[in-house]
């Protein structure tokens, strides 16, 4: 994933209209839930995500 929620393929490429938020993206606590630390990066990342899916 980069800073615009978009979703990155293996070589690093952007997948177009695909975008991530929250622990699915792997980031900081990606294989390790961690209830409420997690939720600002989601709500964060989600609206990114939201914003550019939108445009």
């Amino acid at each position: 994933m980069n800073g615009k929620a978009q979703v990155l393929d293996t070589k690093g490429a952007v997948i177009p209209g695909l975008y991530a938020a929250g622990e699915v993206t792997g980031g900081v606590h990606g294989k390790n839930r961690v209830g409420c630390n997690a939720v600002p990066d989601a709500l964060v990342f989600g609206r990114i995500a939201a914003l550019n899916a939108v445009r």
